[in-house]
């Protein structure tokens, strides 16, 4: 069977050879968290010696038993990534030995779109296909590993896993009689390499041990950290021991039952020493805690970093000692969160949102001058596809629930990764899709506004903070939000600024004073000087006054004045929290230099709060730990923001 390529202007897997290799999985059928276990041989001469390799839904690949590389890209059916690797560093003269051992999820998270369970992969030297997948490819369900476990870490992270280490066998030497020929699966996918470098895998982060009693131990990373579990631990027996992961201890151990959130996996132990890698579910904590019914110790418990490639830019000249710590812990944060695509938070979640992203790829701008890696979220998000016309709430998800702002954050981000890397070809490529956005948003108008959508998979959701963050899963009725029509007029702003750097112009360039004079009309309270969130209520926020500067609802008086209340600490107006402090300082530095030193001043005295309680990451919101329900996220990409004022302000 030959790969169907798709014309993209990218050269793809199956051009100029003929490579018999088809997609394959096991005898036994496909199930929902399955994990499949492939070996091969090929016979080298002199040369170099690559492999292309894809599959559903991870895999981990092995040469002569020594790890090469683990993580299939996150992508969809109808976007399929490949890899191409280099084996020569590993690769011997004569024959070689290839496992790879494949997990495939089957059930649809917020990170993950379900396909068929498949391998295929073809290893090449010299023009030469050396090996590739077949129906004789050999393969087996992993003994190692519990079949159909199903377990929920969160739905946005999908399942844990459970392991019996008594059961391990020498298979990456292929030292073992049970596997079988495998089946094809038949599938024409479009196939496309990485787009982004793959993560480099190091060695086991240095971590202190403490035996909290003969069956407790936990391992303090020192830092927030994200990569596979790693472990040497001996047992006085066969038993089953229980991992929990964290980012704190502040109820004195590892919270891992958390609402049906469980933040655990099982590891069965063989009797004495137990050494062991799983590379194929990345973990994000800082603790890791085991704990057996009978007496065990360590000499590790850890993580194998998982680490984006990344150069960094020089710091902003200027910075206080303070500044420095914010800034290289915002640093930290960012590298935390950039694995096959940016995560909100790598414990909790490991999720693309066009929010959280368009933070992250500011700051990254700044910080690594990294464009590749933000062109090819933007593109992978574009490659989402509802009946709605919205964008998922995650990339890549089949999930059913949207946050309809989100959608329209995306036009933000897309004009400022054009602005900053000069590249117009991403807006080519993806117009189609900010045009079916925009007209799904567009087709609701009535008079001059855009109402809430009002369906159950529409999560009116705004920022984190008491009146904005909607109802998650329920049904709003009809009403008229200020920050929706104020993101809507950024967004047709976006969009024409778009066209605008190709020689076009907007058919929708009229809407906008539309809009605008209708947002002051609807939402502006001239008695108390400030924009309400809602026709529902007379509650204003620190976020839609912002968002009402920025969108040009105001004349310049005006608008200096609503940047005065915006900075006034008892302004009345509801907080914003860490990840929309970003509007608040663009809509202040908006109106006048005289902003600046409050920016700096208020960005240094939220951070170095956290700074001052052992941070080392920083936080979903400033509650830390203890926000939704004891569940708050310790590092999240999108509060990495002062990177970006202390380099526009200070740098």
């Amino acid at each position: 069977m030959a790969f169907a390529m798709r014309n993209s202007g990218v050269s793809g897997w199956g051009d100029s050879f003929d490579a018999p290799s088809c997609w394959i999985w096991l005898q036994e059928g496909a199930q929902a968290d399955q994990y499949a276990e492939f070996t091969d041989e090929f016979t080298a001469g002199e040369g170099d010696v690559s492999i292309r390799i894809s599959a559903d839904t991870t895999y981990a690949l092995y040469l002569n038993g020594d790890l090469v590389y683990a993580g299939q890209y996150a992508d969809f059916p109808h976007y399929k990534i490949y890899d191409e690797i280099d084996l020569t560093p590993l690769c011997r003269s004569g024959k070689n030995s290839l496992c790879i051992a494949v997990w495939h999820h089957g059930k649809g998270h917020m990170g993950y779109y379900p396909g068929n369970a498949a391998l295929r992969y073809e290893v090449w030297q010299k023009g030469d296909c050396l090996c590739c997948s077949l129906p004789e490819t050999l393969s087996r369900l992993s003994p190692v590993m519990k079949q159909g476990l199903q377990k929920r870490i969160t739905p946005q992270l999908g399942f844990s896993f459970a392991c019996n280490l008594t059961r391990r066998d020498d298979w990456l030497r292929q030292d073992t009689g049970d596997f079988h020929p495998s089946a094809q699966v038949v599938q024409t996918l479009p196939l496309f390499p990485r787009p982004v470098a793959r993560l480099n895998i190091g060695q086991p982060l240095p971590h202190d041990l403490t035996q909290i009693s003969p069956t407790f131990v936990r391992a303090d990373l020192r830092r927030e950290e994200a990569g596979f579990l790693h472990l040497k631990v001996y047992s006085e027996k066969a038993q089953e021991a229980t991992i929990t992961f964290g980012e704190h201890i502040a109820d004195g151990h590892v919270r891992n039952d958390l609402k049906g959130r469980d933040f655990s996996v099982q590891v069965t132990l063989q009797a004495g020493w137990n050494q062991w890698t799983h590379p194929l579910r990345r973990l994000g904590c800082r603790y890791l805690e085991l704990t057996a019914g009978h007496p065990v110790s360590a000499e590790a418990l850890t993580l194998l970093p998982t680490v984006y490639p990344l150069k960094r830019r020089p710091l902003p000249r200027g910075l206080t000692p303070l500044q420095t710590r914010i800034y290289e812990t915002c640093v930290h944060t960012l590298r935390c969160c950039m694995h096959e695509h940016y995560e909100d938070t790598p414990w909790r979640e490991q999720a693309l949102y066009a929010l959280d992203s368009r933070n992250q790829m500011l700051c990254g701008y700044d910080a690594f001058g990294e464009y590749p890696f933000a062109r090819a979220n933007l593109l992978l998000i574009s490659k989402d596809c509802r009946p709605d016309g919205l964008l998922s709430i995650c990339t890549p998800s089949s999930d059913d629930l949207t946050i309809p702002s989100f959608s329209l954050h995306y036009f933000t981000a897309v004009k400022e990764y054009t602005l900053a890397s000069g590249d117009k070809t991403l807006f080519a490529e993806i117009r189609p899709k900010l045009e079916s956005i925009l007209t799904a948003f567009l087709s609701r108008m009535e008079g001059d506004l855009i109402p809430v959508f009002e369906d159950r998979c529409h999560w009116n959701f705004y920022e984190w903070s008491p009146g904005l963050s909607g109802k998650l899963m329920g049904v709003d009725e009809k009403r008229f939000d200020a920050a929706l029509n104020c993101l809507l007029i950024l967004a047709l702003t976006a969009y024409g600024d778009l066209l605008a750097l190709v020689g076009e112009t907007s058919p929708w360039q009229d809407l906008v004073p539309r809009l605008q004079n209708a947002v002051a009309k609807h939402f502006w309270r001239e008695d108390q000087g400030v924009f309400i969130n809602s026709t529902e209520g007379e509650t204003a926020s620190e976020l839609v006054n912002a968002l009402a500067v920025l969108s040009g609802v105001l004349p310049p008086k005006k608008a200096a004045f609503v940047a005065d209340k915006l900075a006034q600490p008892n302004s009345g107006m509801t907080p914003c929290t860490l990840s929309m402090r970003c509007f608040v300082y663009d809509a202040l530095l908006s109106c006048g230099d005289k902003w600046r030193t409050h920016v700096i001043e208020d960005i240094d005295c939220r951070y170095s709060r956290m700074l001052a309680v052992g941070a080392t990451t920083f936080w979903e919101t400033e509650d830390g730990e203890s926000a939704f329900d004891r569940a708050g996220s310790l590092c999240h990409g999108w509060s990495a923001m002062p990177i970006v004022y202390y380099h526009r302000l200070i740098g």
